[in-house]
């Protein structure tokens, strides 16, 4: 295999682009070269493209965020008549929800430069470029249907009185909305991008439950036997995380009891309403944590997102899109009153509101505000949702919020590299496929099993490991990665197509590729820990055996920082506090737009889905207690 550390990376093997399918119409075959046509004169067109613009079904392809999307355009009458995705299994409820979205944008107008849906620029960029394909198969010219950006038309004014006003239609968010109007208040939420769901949809969807009624079924009896059943038993477990120097309750972590306190209502509301969760005891990887269905990492919090959603719409809340808050109101006594937001198309709204949620999530994609947060992260690129910048923040402490949990080490999970312009995760890529990662050199660096997160995120600021990095597995492993029977999950599947996971014939022939000097030396000493069933250097235990007689299979990757942990100064029921602590009257707050729940009480960050969900519920419910 000719193919060198920087081919590799770069993605010289990847299947991207607007590969044409050949049009349906009339059956049409497949492109051909002119040596398949054998003595067939040259009209100057591949045959299967018709000269002019076709009448037809034609298909179009194009590589998305996670793997190709296929798109179907009819064209009747030399025009533009319907176009349908066919397949996207870009990730469910962002790439999932903006997909038809954008084919019903380039269909309206009949002009592929439509802006693309904001919050899924690369899978509404990946719908373009399959229309185009399709537009080119059947014989158009893409010049005719590419008008240019369109003028906006101009907004309005308009003016709102509601007794809840939330900014973020984001898991904090869309829970807490769907709570107040179950008790009856009036609720609107501003979501700037063009879909709802923020970080929600990228999450794994594992869910702590102590005490709900889903696990007591689950446990019939056995509650003994995990101590995740209880309340006591997941706080004990947490506590042995705290660090010191951080802990200002003296191990009382009034957050995470809080949370635990509420898990389990908040699970059996969720699966009440109709909220899908994976069976608990069905696959002993899950243990007696519940899991959004389909299961872990399989989109069921992307699922749970487009539920919400609607539930918000089938109770009467409205959620306003392409909308940005721009300003909290406040009387003279500093009571939050309202807030003011601005459209995409120029409209304006002033809403009067009794009381203010902030849910816009962190800042990690504000380059500002990590520079001035987290310095020691200022150069690293953040693989985060788009709409995490951070104004919930910076609004909160305008109104006379604290902030708090600022510099605090941050994690990191995998993304891939070799796919040019792709930042694919594979946040759980180790437990899928057995191997091991290693650095620019060939050498391992870490415990990836124990510390999974903060050991990659160290890896990466650590010069020494040169920035680049590498899994390495087997055939089994790859077999694994397309279809884990553990996890049941396929999630994965693409690597392969995508040119992400690159097979070699022998591990002398990556190191020499991808110039890593240590791999065989790295994989002899990992291969006789495993056959030993000992530790190796770093506390790994359970080794996995790879076999080389096949060769190995090796994906570039790179770890990727995911969010901010610091943000606004809360008490356990999402009031906003200021710098002494006193509440700032009307103005509550939840999830990433405030300092992680974990690190309040002085233990590094872990869950934020779970704290996100619960402190959107217990902010609801103090919103109602407070009107």
């Amino acid at each position: 295999m000719k193919l060198n550390r920087r081919d590799f990376i770069m993605g010289s093997l990847a299947l991207g682009g607007a590969a044409a399918v050949g049009g349906l119409a009339g059956c049409s075959a497949p492109k051909q070269t002119p040596s398949d046509q054998g003595a067939m004169p040259d009209t100057g067109a591949e045959k299967g493209i018709p000269e002019i613009f076709t009448d037809g079904k034609w298909i179009g392809t194009a590589m998305g965020h996670d793997d190709e999307l296929i798109a179907e355009v009819v064209v009747a009458n030399g025009d533009l008549a319907s176009i349908r995705v066919l397949r996207c299994d870009d990730t469910i409820g962002i790439g999932t929800t903006a997909a038809p979205m954008m084919a019903a944008r380039i269909l309206e107008a009949k002009n592929l430069d439509v802006d693309v849906v904001s919050g899924a620029t690369t899978t509404s960029i990946a719908v373009r470029n399959a229309v185009s394909d399709a537009i080119m198969n059947a014989g158009g010219d893409l010049a005719t249907f590419s008008l240019g950006a369109a003028e906006s038309s101009g907004g309005t004014d308009q003016a709102v009185e509601v007794d809840v006003a939330l900014a973020g239609a984001g898991t904090a968010g869309l829970i807490a909305a769907v709570r107040l109007l179950e008790a009856g208040k009036s609720v609107v939420l501003f979501e700037k991008q063009d879909i709802a769901g923020g970080s929600m949809p990228m999450t794994y969807s594992g869910v702590a439950a102590a005490e709900s009624e889903l696990q007591a079924n689950y446990a019939v009896g056995r509650h003994d036997e995990n101590p995740m059943f209880s309340k006591a038993g997941m706080l004990a477990i947490m506590s042995k995380y705290l660090v010191p120097e951080n802990d200002r309750f003296d191990g009382a972590m009034p957050y995470q009891t809080a949370m635990y306190d509420n898990s389990g209502k908040l699970v059996d509301w969720l699966h009440g309403m109709g909220v899908g969760f994976y069976s608990l005891g069905v696959n002993p990887a899950y243990g007696v944590t519940p899991y959004l269905a389909p299961g872990c990492y399989m989109g069921g919090c992307g699922y749970a997102k487009d539920f919400l959603v609607d539930r918000v719409g089938a109770l009467g809340g409205q959620i306003i899109y392409a909308t940005k808050v721009t300003e909290l109101s406040q009387d003279s006594d500093g009571r939050v009153t309202g807030l003011l937001a601005e459209g995409r198309d120029g409209s304006t709204w002033t809403v009067t509101a009794k009381a203010v949620c902030l849910t816009t999530g962190g800042f990690a994609a504000n380059p500002e505000m990590i520079a001035e947060h987290y310095p020691e992260y200022a150069e690293y690129k953040f693989n985060c949702a788009p709409g995490s910048t951070g104004e919930g923040i910076l609004m909160g402490q305008k109104a006379g919020g604290a902030v708090e949990c600022m510099g605090r080490e941050l994690g990191a999970f995998l993304s891939t590299t070799s796919q040019a312009g792709s930042n694919f995760e594979i946040a759980f890529l180790y437990q899928t496929t057995p191997g091991i990662i290693v650095n620019a050199s060939g050498a391992q660096f870490g415990n990836m099993m124990s510390d999974n997160h903060g050991m990659l995120g160290r890896g990466l600021r650590d010069a020494a490991n040169g920035g680049a990095f590498f899994y390495i597995t087997d055939e089994s492993g790859r077999i694994t990665t397309n279809k884990n029977e553990l996890y049941a999950m396929d999630t994965y599947k693409c690597l392969e197509r995508r040119g992400d996971m690159v097979h070699f014939a022998s591990v002398e022939e990556a190191a020499a590729a991808l110039d890593l000097p240590q791999l065989e030396a790295t994989i002899e000493a990992h291969n006789a820990h495993a056959l030993a069933g000992e530790e190796d250097e770093f506390g790994r235990k359970n080794l996995p055996y790879l076999d080389t007689y096949n060769g190995i299979w090796i994906v570039s990757c790179i770890p990727t920082f995911y969010l901010t942990t610091g943000g606004l100064a809360i008490d356990t029921a999402g009031h906003v506090l200021t710098e002494d602590g006193k509440p700032v009257a009307g103005l509550y707050a939840a999830g990433d737009v405030c300092g992680s729940i974990e690190e309040k009480d002085g233990r590094p960050y872990a869950m934020g889905f779970d704290a996100a969900m619960n402190y959107g519920y217990l902010m609801a419910e103090a919103v109602i207690a407070d009107l």
